[in-house]
C-alpha cells in the first residue's frame, strides 16, 4: 500500500532534500543505528526502477528480448527500406557501416 504526503506539510529541511532529489536526482540515504531503512530517489527514477522490475518477472518479454539479441547477433534485422521500400540517411549509415569520428583539427 502507498501512501501520500503533500510536499508543503513537510518540514524545510525535508522538502529541500526532496527539490534537491527531483532536480538532480540525487539520492538521500535514511539511515537508523547506522543502518539503511529507506532512500529517497526522484519520481522517474522510482517509475524505471518499478518499469525495470517489471520487465525482469515478465518471462514471456524476457524471451522475446533474448530471441531479438539472438538475431541482432546473427545479423538478421531488416533494414527499413527493406519493410517500407524508402530509403532512409541510417539505411545508407548502416549499410556502409560505422561512422569514424571527424578528425581533430
Amino acid at each position: 500500500m502507498e501512501k501520500s504526503l503533500e510536499i508543503l506539510d513537510l518540514p524545510p529541511d525535508v522538502r529541500e532534500l526532496v527539490g534537491e532529489c527531483e532536480l538532480t536526482g540525487r539520492r538521500t540515504h535514511f539511515t537508523r543505528n547506522g543502518r539503511p531503512v529507506a532512500t529517497l530517489v526522484s519520481h522517474d527514477e522510482y517509475l524505471a526502477l518499478r518499469e525495470t522490475v517489471e520487465i525482469a518477472n515478465d518471462v514471456a518479454l524476457r524471451a522475446q528480448l533474448a530471441a531479438a539479441e539472438e538475431e541482432l547477433a546473427r545479423g538478421a534485422v531488416l533494414l527499413s527500406e527493406e519493410l517500407t521500400g524508402i530509403r532512409s540517411a541510417e539505411d545508407r549509415l548502416r549499410v556502409a557501416g560505422p561512422l569514424l569520428p571527424p578528425p581533430s583539427p
